[in-house]
């Protein structure tokens, strides 16, 4: 009887740490299900069409992304909800094909966000002054610039090789 009592004390602690609001929980900082990595410009921007207070489609220049050949173009998409916040999320195109999602973030957060990470994914793969990268799960956070970076797994060789560079 004290066994079922102590679980039943703890089960309601747990449910009432879950459920109160006045006490913070980690952030879910998994890439965002919008994120949608090969997919079209158009697709993508009929899918964040309910996800964005406003959505700006942008042509880039192509010379400004090594792994592009033909077009570089990037959906500015704001309140964009991630992390618990509603945010500017840009989502960027290598030929046609959502390569990589770029979330702003603010300064202030880069602890909880890590805290977040590090809780989700475990260890950062990097850690050096302008990244934590977790490369096995295609994210990292910008310490330089503060912002969260999902990228696709084609593109994660690059990534990788990237956050190597700069660890040395």
């Amino acid at each position: 009887m004290k066994y079922a009592l102590l679980t039943l004390t703890a089960c309601i602690l747990a449910a009432t740490k879950l459920t109160s609001p006045g006490l913070a929980q980690a952030p879910d900082v998994s890439a965002p299900v919008l994120a949608d990595f090969g997919a079209s410009v158009a697709d993508m921007r009929s899918a964040l069409e309910p996800a964005c207070t406003t959505i700006n489609v942008r042509e880039l220049d192509v010379a400004e992304m090594p792994i592009a050949q033909n077009s570089h173009t990037q959906i500015d998409c704001t309140g964009f909800v991630h992390a618990g916040q509603a945010r500017l999320a840009e989502f960027v195109f290598a030929d046609d094909a959502l390569a990589f999602v770029w979330i702003l973030t603010d300064a202030g957060e880069e602890a909880g966000l890590h805290a977040a990470l590090t809780a989700q994914f475990g260890d950062a793969s990097h850690d050096n002054p302008d990244v934590f990268a977790y490369t096995d799960h295609h994210v990292a956070l910008r310490r330089d610039t503060p912002e969260l970076l999902y990228y696709s797994p084609v593109i994660a060789p690059v990534y990788r090789s990237w956050f190597d560079q700069m660890s040395q």
